[in-house]
């Protein structure tokens, strides 16, 4: 971290004067930290600004869990994060990842949904 040349914390006076002068314009802060003998330019002090904004706007998080609210449950291991295990079921719980790549290849195949789905009809007519 670099060293201050003259112990003086410019941001913290920056904010201070803005605390006095809620209204003043960057340019007016750098005048008045002249005065002072600190050097510092209009676009620092609205960084500053800026992030004295920031920190004081209120983040609204979720409500604490209660004791009676069931916790998480834990992640499985040996499961890398990010990836889809191969064979995930969908809402049905019938049709796997696996499967849907296949039957995608099919659609493909028979040029079409509409084809692959008389293809479909046909093959159930004869097994069934």
């Amino acid at each position: 971290m670099a060293k201050k040349k003259n112990g003086v914390n410019k941001s913290l006076e920056i904010r201070e004067y803005y605390s006095a002068n809620p209204k003043a314009k960057p340019l007016e802060v750098v005048a008045a930290m002249k005065e002072k003998g600190i050097d510092v330019n209009a676009q620092f002090v609205s960084t500053v600004k800026s992030n004295a904004k920031k920190k004081k706007t209120v983040r609204r998080s979720a409500p604490a869990a209660t004791a009676s609210k069931k916790a998480a449950p834990a992640k499985k291991p040996g499961r890398k994060p990010g990836r889809k295990p191969a064979a995930a079921k969908t809402a049905g719980g019938e049709v796997s990842f696996d499967s849907l790549i296949k039957a995608k290849q099919l659609i493909e195949e028979m040029g079409g949904v509409d084809n692959a789905r008389t293809a479909l009809s046909a093959y159930e007519q004869l097994v069934g």
